[in-house]
C-alpha cells in the first residue's frame, strides 16, 4: 500500500487517518496535510485499494468494504498506531463510518466531509432499493456496468477535467459551453454513459481548483492503476450491507465532525437533517461551506481547514468515552 506520511515539528498529539473517495488519491489531501501537521498532528493518506500506486486486485469482491476497512486497520497494525482520528471524503466517508462501527476501539474521534451517516437498516436491502428507485444515484447503476469502465479509461485525462471540477462562475461556464443540457440532465443508464452530454475531449479547460500539475498528476495516477478498481467500490453494495447489517441500531459515540458543502449535489447538505444525523452521532459537530461542490477539501481548503483544525485542537483525546462501543438506538 502506497501512503504518504507527515509529522508535526513538535511530538505529536495523535495520528490523522485521511481516507479519500472517487475518483481520488492521496493528493485529494493535499491542501490538508500542512495544516493537520501545523495543529500538532501526525498526517497518514494511503492510496485506497484500486488507486494510485496501491495494489488493483482483479476481482470484484476484493473492494467489499470488510477489505477496505482492513486495509487500513493493518496499515495502523503495521506503523504501530493504537488509535487515530479518522478523515474521510466521499466513499472514504463511508468508509469511516463503517469503520468507527467496527473498530470503536481504534478510533479517537471521526470526521467527514459531505459524507453524512448512513444508518444501516437490516430489513431493507439497500442495492435492492437502489435498483428499483435510483434518483440522483443512477450513476452508481452505470458504474456496475462494464462499459462505465471502458467510458473512463478511454482517456484519463478527459474523465479528470469532467470529474474534479469547482462550482465557481467560471468552471460553471466552462462546463456548460460545450455541453448538452438535455443529455446532461438525463441519467446515466439511460443515455449510456457517466460523462455522455458533458464537454468532448478538447473542448474542456482545466477546473480553476486544479493547476496544470495537479491534473498532470492525477491523469498519471490513473492511466497507471485504470478504473476497475474504483469502480469496484460502487459493486458491492449487497456486501458491504450484510457485512454491517448486525450493527444496525447502533450509536456512533465518538467525538464527530461533520462538513457539509451547499454545492454538492448528491451528497446534498440537507442529509445531515433528513437522516437525523444528531440523533445517530450525538455528539457531532457540524459545520458548513456554502460556496463549495462536493470538491470542497480542494475547492475551498482554507474555510475546510478551520473548521478540521479547530475542531482537532478541541479533542478530548483522554476521553475513554470516545472508544467504547457503539450503544444501540
Amino acid at each position: 500500500m502506497h501512503y504518504v506520511s507527515a509529522s508535526p515539528s513538535v511530538a505529536a498529539k495523535g495520528t490523522v487517518l485521511c481516507v479519500h473517495g472517487f475518483p481520488d488519491s492521496w493528493y485529494g489531501y493535499r491542501h490538508q496535510i500542512n495544516s493537520i501537521t501545523a495543529a500538532g498532528f501526525h498526517v497518514l493518506v494511503p492510496d485506497q485499494r484500486g488507486y494510485g500506486e496501491t495494489d488493483v486486485p482483479s476481482t470484484i469482491e476484493d473492494y467489499r468494504m470488510e477489505l477496505l476497512c482492513a486495509d487500513m486497520l493493518s496499515l495502523m497494525d503495521v506503523l504501530g498506531i493504537q488509535r487515530v482520528v479518522l478523515l474521510g471524503h466521499d466513499w472514504g466517508g463511508t468508509l469511516i463510518w463503517n469503520f468507527v462501527q467496527q473498530y470503536p476501539f481504534r478510533v479517537s474521534a471521526i470526521a467527514a466531509v459531505c459524507t453524512p451517516f448512513f444508518p444501516t437498516n437490516p430489513k431493507d436491502n439497500p442495492w435492492v432499493k437502489m435498483r428499483a428507485n435510483p434518483g440522483r444515484f443512477d450513476y452508481q447503476l452505470w458504474f456496475n456496468t462494464a462499459e462505465a469502465q471502458d467510458e473512463l479509461e478511454r482517456d484519463p485525462r478527459h474523465t479528470t477535467l469532467c470529474a474534479i471540477r469547482g462550482t465557481g462562475e467560471r468552471d460553471s461556464h466552462a462546463m456548460l459551453q460545450h455541453s448538452d443540457p438535455e443529455l446532461v440532465a438525463r441519467p446515466p443508464t439511460e443515455k449510456g454513459g457517466w460523462l455522455v452530454g458533458l464537454p468532448a475531449p478538447g473542448k474542456l479547460e482545466r477546473s480553476e481548483i486544479l493547476s496544470e500539475a495537479d491534473l498532470n498528476y492525477y491523469t498519471a495516477q490513473f492511466a497507471r492503476s485504470g478504473y476497475f478498481g474504483p469502480l469496484s467500490w460502487y459493486r458491492n453494495v449487497e456486501r458491504n450491507w450484510l457485512w454491517m447489517r448486525p450493527l444496525a441500531g447502533q450509536k456512533v459515540k465518538h467525538q464527530a465532525l461533520m462538513v457539509t458543502a451547499g454545492r454538492d449535489p448528491v451528497l446534498k447538505a440537507s442529509m445531515v437533517k433528513s437522516l437525523n444525523m444528531q440523533t445517530w452521532v450525538p455528539r457531532m459537530v457540524h459545520k458548513h461551506v456554502e460556496e463549495a461542490g462536493h470538491w470542497a477539501l480542494q475547492e475551498q481548503p482554507q474555510q475546510v481547514n478551520e473548521y478540521i483544525c479547530g475542531w482537532l485542537k478541541k479533542l478530548d483525546l483522554s476521553d475513554a468515552a470516545t472508544c467504547i462501543p457503539a450503544s444501540k438506538m
